[in-house]
């Protein structure tokens, strides 16, 4: 029986703890305009309690990334 390694494409990249930092501030930049940083401070102090739209809930999804 062959065996074949996988394709490069195929592999899964586990993030570093900075990487996924990194991805959540540039994730928070573009739909949000503001540094991901601030967005958990904002976050935390509840500023974001009765809002919904589209942009803050895919920043929000993320935000364990930069836990």
């Amino acid at each position: 029986m062959t065996t074949t390694k996988p394709k490069q494409e195929d592999r899964i990249h586990e993030l570093t703890k900075q990487e996924a930092r990194e991805l959540f501030d540039q994730v928070a930049r573009k739909y949000l305009n503001m540094s991901g940083e601030e967005f958990l401070r904002r976050w935390d102090a509840g500023e974001f309690r009765d809002q919904d739209t589209p942009a803050l809930i895919q920043v929000a999804i993320l935000r364990h990334l930069a836990k």
